[in-house]
């Protein structure tokens, strides 16, 4: 069929436009939606760096707050004993009875267990009435109110502004703690004035200070006499000095956190 010059151009022109039509479709369109998906990418990119880089400016000196924090930990822990094996308390125990001059006949040990500590606020029962205040008004120089009024001996004039020691509110207990614990018991021989020393270093010098003595008992020891073939009898009477005992200790120990210095 032979085409005039009009319909060649027609014929022409939708040519151009399938081509058109069709490049949009198969390269255009997909072009673009490559395009959205990855600006959407990159927008997403762009907010994640950003969170991530405040992460990182929060954190500028974790370092530091690293090296305080296990100051703070180690200065809340210096008073506990290290969680050992049961053998390693043991001899450290021996170890103080010997410092002390005790003999530790025999001991007994526990495995590591946990031992709950309960904090606690004293507070006094002791009630206060209103001629306390006035003393302590007095002692402090501090003016009284014409208000104020004494209470009889049954307390039954009481003032309204009146408060007792009992219902003021102490500061907030924190919640028990959960750590570890041994518990030690041994016979014991010495002095009285050892013993003594021994119970007083538990509070005092030592530097750590998680020990303490659960019961304790102990009876004054028979003189040793020897008998004119030598051998050794006991007398009748009783030392002054000389003591066997019993004792029960609480070793309360606390793993210890490595120096972050030496963590890879």
């Amino acid at each position: 069929m032979k085409l005039n010059y009009r319909d060649r151009i027609v014929l022409t022109v939708l040519i151009v436009i399938l081509v058109w039509v069709a490049g949009v479709m198969l390269f255009i369109k997909p072009g673009i939606e490559k395009l959205q998906d990855a600006q959407t990418a990159l927008d997403d990119a762009i907010a994640t760096r950003s969170d991530l880089q405040d992460r990182v400016d929060a954190d500028a000196d974790l370092p530091e707050r690293i090296v305080e924090a296990y100051k703070q930990v180690t200065e809340m822990t210096k008073d506990f004993y290290d969680a050992k094996a049961t053998e390693q308390a043991s001899q450290m125990v021996d170890d103080l009875l010997d410092a002390d001059e005790l003999t530790n006949l025999n001991m007994t040990i526990t495995d590591y267990q946990p031992y709950v500590l309960n904090p606690y606020v004293y507070m006094t029962v002791q009630p206060t009435i209103a001629i306390d205040e006035e003393i302590a008004n007095y002692e402090q120089q501090k003016p009284v109110s014409a208000d104020d009024a004494l209470v009889s001996k049954d307390g039954t004039e009481e003032t309204e502004g009146a408060e007792t020691e009992s219902a003021k509110k102490g500061e907030p207990v924190p919640a028990p703690a959960e750590i570890g614990c041994y518990k030690l018991s041994f016979d014991f021989e010495g002095t009285i004035d050892d013993m003594e020393k021994f119970c007083e270093k538990l509070q005092t010098s030592n530097d750590q200070k998680t020990m303490v003595v659960e019961s304790l008992s102990y009876e004054f020891q028979q003189i040793k006499t020897k008998t004119d073939d030598g051998k050794v009898a006991m007398s009748s009477e009783y030392s002054d000095t000389d003591i066997k005992g019993t004792m029960e200790l609480t070793m309360m120990v606390i793993g210890k956190l490595p120096d972050p210095k030496t963590l890879g």
